[in-house]
C-alpha cells in the first residue's frame, strides 16, 4: 500500500491537474494547475486567424469552437528557422495566460503583457522561452503572446493586399482580445502594462505611437529597443521586398507583381530563400522583414504612417509611465553570431544600416575614419569589445537615447531609467557567445531573471534567487502601482526615481544597486552629428 501511494504522489505531480473552466468570446477554456499549484495556466488560446484570404494582411477572428478548448500543451512557434530547420505554422496567433489561484474576480488584478523578441524573424511568447512563472506569483495576471514574424508578418508592398506591418496588427489585436477577454482570468482591463525586449521593445514603443493601440495599455517597459534603432524600420521596403524575389528569378518592383509571386510561395519557400552576407546576420542584416512607414490605404487601418520622431514631436501618441533601458554590453551576442570572439580584418561601415545615406564616398570613407577613431584608435589588444562598443551604441543605447529625449519633451508621464551591468550566473545570452570572462551583460542577459525558460532548465538558477527576486519585484511593482519601488526594503534599498534631465539618472542594477548617468557623452555626441548630417531622409513610401 506504501508503494501505491508513492506511485499515485508520483503521477499526480506528472500528471497535470486541470484548471477553473473559463468563458471567452470564442468559447469555454480549460487549463492546468502549474506544478507548484500555486497558479493557473492556459497555452495557446487562439486570439486571431490567417489563412490565405488576409495571408500578409491584419487578423481576423478566431472562429469559436464548440464543447471545452482544452489549453494545458502549447508550444506554439511562427514560421522561422530554428537550428538551419524551418519550423512553425502559420496558424500560430495564439497567447498564453498565467493568473493566481487565488484571483479574486472582485478584486481584479493588475495585468502584464510581453511581446517577444528576435529581430522580428524569430521567437515565440510560449514558455519555452517565456515562462510567466516569477511575475505571476507577484500577484498579477501575465500574457505572452505570438505575432507573425519575418515577410509574412512585415511584407510591406503598400497595396491594401499587403500594407505592411501584419505582425504590429496582431499584437494590436491580441491587446483587444486581452481587453474583452481579462476579466475571465482575474485581470483587470484598465491596468494593462505592456513590455518587451528588443524586437518586443521596438514593437512596443511602435504601439505607444499607434493610434491604433491607444485605450489598449496603461503603462509600458522598452527593454533594449526602441522605434528609432536602425534594424527597427524598413528604410525602403519595396527594395527589401524585391531582393526576395529575385531568390527566385524574378526582377521587379512592381508591389502587384511582387504580391503575385510571394502569394504563391509557402512560408517555408519564402524564409529559406532569405540569405545573409558574412558578417551581417540578425541586426547588420541586408534583407529585414521589420516593421515600416505605411501608406494611408482606404479600409485598411495601419499602425504608423509617419517617422517615430515626427510622430513624438507632434505629441500625438499614447502617454503612458515607462521603464526605459537597457543593458551595457548590448553588443555582445550579436558580435558574437557576426565575428565570433575575436576580430581581425573587419569594415568598420558593415555594422551600419541604411538609415544613414552618404551623399559621396568622400563623406562614407571620411566617416569610416571618424568611426575608426572613435572606437579602434586603442586597446588593439581587445578589438573585439570595441566593436561590441560600436554595436550596443549604434543599435540600442543612441536609439533609446534619442527617444526617450523626446518622450521627457512631450510627455508629462514619470520615466525610470535603468542599466543593467549584472554579471551573473544566468547571463545565458553572453555565456553561449562565448564571452564568459568579460564582464557586464550582454543583449537578452535580464530575461533570465525576469522570466523561467522551460527550454533552458536552468537548475542553478537558485544561486540566483535575490537578483531574480529583485528584477521581478521591481517590474510588478512597477505594473502595480506605476512605481517600482513604492517602498524601501532590505531587498530594494532605496527609492528608484523618475528622471527628467538632458542627460537623465538611471538604475545601475549590479550585484548593488547604485545611481549614475544613463549615457556617456562622448559617443552621443559623435552619433549626434553623424546622424544629423546623413540621417535618411525618405522612409518606405513617405519622406
Amino acid at each position: 500500500m506504501k508503494w501505491v501511494a508513492l506511485l499515485s504522489l508520483i503521477a499526480a505531480n506528472v500528471v497535470q491537474q486541470p484548471s477553473p473552466v473559463v468563458r471567452v468570446g470564442g468559447g469555454l477554456v480549460r487549463g492546468s494547475v502549474s506544478e507548484d499549484g500555486r497558479f493557473y495556466q492556459y497555452f495557446g488560446i487562439p486570439y486571431g486567424k490567417v489563412d490565405q484570404r488576409n495571408r500578409f494582411q491584419a487578423p481576423l477572428p478566431p472562429p469559436p469552437w464548440e464543447g471545452i478548448f482544452e489549453a494545458s500543451n502549447e508550444n506554439t512557434w511562427c514560421p522561422q528557422i530554428y537550428h538551419s530547420v524551418v519550423i512553425g505554422d502559420t496558424d500560430c496567433l495564439k497567447l498564453n495566460v498565467y493568473t493566481p489561484v487565488d484571483a479574486n474576480p472582485e478584486k481584479l488584478l493588475p495585468v502584464m503583457v510581453f511581446i517577444h523578441g528576435g529581430c522580428f524573424f524569430e521567437g515565440s511568447g510560449s514558455n519555452f522561452y517565456y515562462g510567466g512563472d516569477f511575475l505571476v506569483q507577484r500577484g498579477v495576471v501575465f500574457v505572452g503572446i505570438n505575432y507573425r514574424l519575418s515577410v509574412e508578418g512585415f511584407l510591406c508592398l503598400g497595396i491594401k493586399e499587403a500594407p505592411g506591418n501584419a505582425g504590429l496588427k496582431d499584437q494590436v489585436f491580441a491587446l483587444k482580445w486581452i481587453k474583452q477577454n481579462i476579466r475571465a482570468f482575474g485581470g483587470n482591463p484598465d491596468s494593462v502594462t505592456l513590455f518587451g525586449e528588443s524586437a518586443g521593445a521596438v514593437s512596443t514603443s511602435f504601439l505607444i505611437l499607434s493610434p491604433a493601440a491607444r485605450g489598449l495599455f496603461h503603462k509600458a517597459i522598452l527593454q533594449s529597443g526602441s522605434s528609432f534603432a536602425p534594424w527597427g524600420l524598413q528604410h525602403d521596403p519595396l527594395d527589401v521586398a524585391s531582393k526576395l524575389v529575385k531568390q527566385f528569378g524574378y526582377n521587379t518592383k512592381d508591389p502587384y507583381e511582387i504580391y503575385s509571386i510571394l502569394a504563391n510561395k509557402t512560408a517555408s519557400e519564402i524564409i529559406s530563400a532569405i540569405k545573409y552576407s558574412e558578417n551581417r546576420n540578425w541586426i547588420t542584416a541586408d534583407m529585414l522583414y521589420v516593421p515600416c512607414v505605411e501608406k494611408d490605404i482606404p479600409g485598411t487601418e495601419a499602425v504608423i504612417t509617419k517617422h517615430p520622431g515626427r510622430i513624438i514631436k507632434s505629441g500625438n501618441y499614447t502617454k503612458v509611465p515607462m521603464i526605459i533601458g537597457y543593458n551595457d554590453n548590448e553588443g555582445i551576442f550579436f558580435v558574437g553570431k557576426d565575428y565570433g570572439t575575436s576580430l581581425k580584418e573587419f569594415n568598420v561601415l558593415s555594422p551600419l544600416q541604411t538609415d544613414l545615406v552618404f551623399p559621396n564616398e568622400m563623406e562614407r570613407n571620411a566617416t569610416a575614419e571618424a568611426i575608426m577613431r572613435h572606437y579602434f584608435s586603442s586597446d588593439a589588444d581587445d578589438q573585439i569589445m570595441n566593436m561590441v562598443d560600436l554595436y550596443s551604441d549604434v543599435h540600442f543605447k543612441y536609439p533609446s537615447v534619442v527617444e526617450s529625449q523626446l518622450y521627457s519633451k512631450t510627455s508629462k508621464e514619470k520615466i525610470y531609467y535603468y542599466l543593467f551591468k549584472y554579471n551573473g550566473y544566468m547571463n545565458m545570452p553572453k555565456y553561449i557567445s562565448m564571452f564568459v570572462g568579460k564582464g557586464g551583460a550582454s543583449h537578452a542577459d535580464e530575461l533570465f531573471y525576469i522570466f523561467r525558460p522551460r527550454g533552458f532548465p536552468l537548475p542553478h538558477r537558485y544561486l540566483e534567487h535575490r537578483m531574480i527576486r529583485r528584477m521581478v519585484t521591481m517590474w510588478t511593482n512597477f505594473a502595480k502601482y506605476s512605481d517600482p519601488t513604492p517602498s524601501t526594503s532590505q531587498l530594494l534599498p532605496f527609492r528608484w526615481q523618475p528622471g527628467r534631465e538632458p542627460n537623465p539618472t538611471a538604475l545601475v542594477i549590479d550585484r548593488q544597486l547604485s545611481t549614475a548617468p544613463l549615457w556617456e557623452p562622448a559617443p552621443v555626441a559623435f552619433w549626434n552629428d553623424t546622424y544629423k548630417k546623413y540621417r535618411r531622409k525618405r522612409y518606405g513610401f513617405r519622406y
